[in-house]
């Protein structure tokens, strides 16, 4: 009862007390004894006195068969690590209590298990739990419950930028509040409106108003701790009266924090940003900037406590509103190196980290093959059988995607890598000879800074809408044009509709800078996955596409063991001219040629990416723009996924001559994820990689003259170019990565 009315003391008091004469209760009284001991404490804020007695309850649970309690115990603990900020743990232990077999009820453990995916940017994965809970709500009646849940999906509205959705699922909350008249759930639910009028600009001196008689009881106290909804309350009013222009308002609502700080990311990042609009509100630019950093290097440390290249991704949502205002902020100051400095420290933050460490997780790879085998079964199968295995490919693939996002990070003492400054940059522009072109997108408009050896300037592209219809037009093209046979009446119309729709993606993007020689392209969110070999001002000129300047510059953050220096080339089934292509790739390096030459598995393929230097893999491949880990290559036994890549990946370079690889899906700060991409990821220098359907025939004729370049010593990006030359329907291979080339382990800087 003393818990229940918020007393953890006096709680915990009383628990100690039944905790002298433990061992003469039952095993389940003091299983249930220690499991309220962990309650109180966590809500005392003592973390460690709490993990020691939910632990000792789960092992207690677990000697004595009793399966409930220890599914509490462990569910109990997961958000204790929630709470702690381990995110990746929350997750692990999360799906080890889920897992269990235990008859109770799953509708809050399902919430909480919403809340930690969310805070880990895994909105698809939090929609998914939610929407589950919230039908069993429905058809149980529940309308607290289903108040509760539609506020979290408000909460993913609003981190994904939705906030007609947020708006919605606000007034579906409060509307099951009110009808069990649970007004003080109602003023939570306020909150998340007024976070959706403060995004839209929407009536502000409403919102103060109302923020206001909430949070006039919480003036700055002596060392008074705010309880956390109150907190989020007096930052918004904060928010809100910056844009108003009310600053010392706003001074004075943060003032009211006091020094506690927020434990959530989220929190910890929304309170950096309000602190650093009222910076620039008050002209203190220089302190907005320090601030901004701040945040960032609060960001990249989150991210780099998981070992998920899913988890690294979806956290980067979090930094979205940070990186808008910094952005823009640095475009008003007209300093074009605090420009570059400031997209660099916001992009593709995952890719300055080290590689992520290898899975010890025996059920993972377990869940990995059944996949596999049923993925090939249904692809084999008539479309009845298909269909029926449908719903277990789909669980399997939830149970992977959950058990990689509790993957965390083996010992190491390294942490994120701080970007690329200016100077870095421009240094390594002029060892290149070649010039940058970063394209980045602020409000409605697509920018690009531009880099050669004599200076740095700063560009508006146009309208991003534009930009991506023209995109759009040409991808489309693209996909027709290869699925027309040679010959076909249709095929002289889609080639000129195709050359079209890349002279106005060309016109309208400048991805040269308008200079010669050697380009280095670092594409925004609209801009994935585009051919940029195929560009007319880019034609016979070295291109290599990368995740951001700072991997460009400075290759693989933790580089791997070089490999085994030879060539590994294995291809898939079902392609024609395979063999030939293979013996061909394997006598341009003077490597053994074998006689016969057998598709290759999936373990094949995970063998030679771990332990060879140049990897050539023919398969056919596909893109999941939805799941892009679960992007995979088709392989004797099934398809191989993303997921499966070796943690690191030892090859230096590796070629995919297969369609679609070579497209990417981009999260909140410019986050790609893909096949390629993920190697890119894993630690692997440079990458070759289609992003559209292409030829056997052109595959293999452009495959080995490709490789005959680089066994001669030509660098990548240069080999490409000539390649594309000559076999213009190559032009969908893009490099990905850094420079490479034989015989240099590391960059051609």
């Amino acid at each position: 009862m003393l818990g229940r009315i918020g007393d953890g003391a006096g709680s915990v008091r009383a628990l100690e007390r039944v905790g002298r004469d433990e061992y003469a209760l039952e095993p389940s009284q003091r299983t249930a004894l220690h499991i309220n001991l962990g309650l109180s404490r966590t809500a005392l804020g003592d973390l460690a006195g709490a993990a020691t007695a939910l632990e000792l309850a789960a092992s207690l649970a677990a000697e004595h068969g009793l399966v409930e309690q220890e599914f509490k115990a462990k569910h109990n603990l997961a958000c204790l690590a929630f709470v702690d900020g381990d995110l990746p743990r929350a997750l692990l232990l999360m799906r080890e209590a889920d897992e269990m077999t235990v008859a109770v009820s799953r509708d809050r453990a399902r919430l909480d298990h919403a809340e930690v995916l969310l805070a880990a940017g895994l909105v698809d994965g939090a929609r998914v739990a939610l929407e589950d809970a919230l039908a069993g709500a429905r058809r149980e009646g529940h309308r607290l419950e289903e108040g509760e849940i539609s506020l979290r999906l408000a909460r993913c509205d609003l981190l994904v930028g939705d906030l007609t959705g947020a708006r919605q699922h606000v007034r579906l909350a409060i509307a099951a509040y009110r009808t069990r008249q649970a007004e003080e759930l109602v003023a939570d639910a306020e909150l998340i409106r007024a976070a959706v009028d403060i995004a839209e600009g929407r009536d502000l001196p409403t919102v103060v108003a109302t923020l206001a008689r909430r949070t006039a009881g919480h003036p700055a106290r002596d060392g008074a701790t705010v309880r956390a909804s109150d907190r989020t309350a007096l930052r918004l009013e904060a928010e809100a009266r910056t844009l108003l222009g009310d600053l010392d308002g706003a001074e004075r609502r943060l003032a009211s924090l006091g020094d506690d700080g927020d434990t959530s990311l989220a929190a910890a990042l929304h309170e950096v940003l309000v602190r650093a609009r009222l910076d620039l509100a008050r002209g203190r630019h220089d302190d907005a900037a320090e601030r901004l950093d701040v945040g960032n290097r609060l960001l990249a440390a989150h991210q780099f406590q998981s070992a998920s290249l899913d988890v690294r991704a979806g956290l980067a949502l979090h930094g979205g509103r940070l990186s808008a205002l910094d952005v823009d902020r640095a475009l008003s100051s007209g300093d074009v190196d605090g420009v570059l400095t400031t997209v660099e420290r916001w992009r593709a933050i995952s890719h300055r980290i080290n590689p992520v460490t290898a899975s010890t997780d025996p059920e993972l790879a377990a869940a990995t093959r059944e996949l596999r085998r049923l993925r090939r079964t249904a692809a084999e199968a008539d479309p009845d059988t298909a269909a029926a295995l449908a719903p277990r490919v789909a669980d399997l693939e939830a149970q992977v995607a959950q058990r990689e996002w509790s993957l965390t990070v083996g010992e190491t003492t390294a942490g994120p890598v701080h970007p690329v400054a200016a100077e870095e940059a421009r240094a390594a522009v002029e060892a290149s000879g070649g010039t940058v072109v970063e394209f980045f997108e602020s409000g409605p408009d697509l920018h690009q800074i531009v880099l050669r050896p004599q200076g740095v300037e700063v560009v508006r592209v146009g309208p991003v809408a534009e930009v991506t219809r023209l995109v759009t037009r040409l991808r489309r093209d693209l996909r027709a044009r290869a699925s027309v046979a040679a010959g076909s009446p249709m095929s002289a119309v889609l080639e000129r509709a195709t050359a079209s729709s890349l002279d106005a993606v060309d016109v309208a993007l400048n991805p040269s800078g308008a200079s010669d020689g050697r380009v280095v392209l670092i594409p925004s969110h609209s801009l994935a996955g585009m051919p940029w070999t195929l560009m007319p001002s880019l034609r016979g000129r070295p291109v290599t596409t990368a995740p951001s300047l700072t991997r460009w510059v400075r290759g693989p953050a933790a580089p791997a063991d070089a490999g085994h220096p030879g060539v590994a080339a294995l291809h898939g089934p079902g392609l024609g001219r395979t063999a030939p292509e293979i013996r061909a790739v394997l006598a341009a390096h003077g490597s053994p040629v074998p006689t016969d030459v057998h598709p290759a598995t999936s373990g094949d393929v995970l063998c030679a990416l771990g332990s060879t230097r140049i990897v050539h893999l023919a398969a056919h491949g596909t893109h999941q723009g939805q799941s892009p880990l679960f992007s995979s290559l088709r392989m004797s036994d099934g398809p191989l996924f993303a997921h499966e890549f070796p943690r690191p990946v030892a090859a230096r370079h590796v070629v995919l001559s297969a369609c679609d690889v070579g497209q990417f899906s981009t999260r909140a700060g410019d986050e790609p994820l893909g096949l390629a991409i993920a190697l890119l990821s894993l630690g692997a220098t440079s990458v070759l990689a289609a992003v559209a359907p292409v030829a056997d025939d052109v595959a293999h004729d452009a495959m080995v003259a490709y490789h005959r370049m680089l066994a001669a010593g030509t660098d990548a990006a240069e080999a490409l170019a000539v390649v594309v030359e000559g076999e213009p329907a190559a032009g969908v291979f893009c490099l990905y990565g850094s420079d490479w080339a034989v015989g240099r382990t590391e960059l051609v800087r």
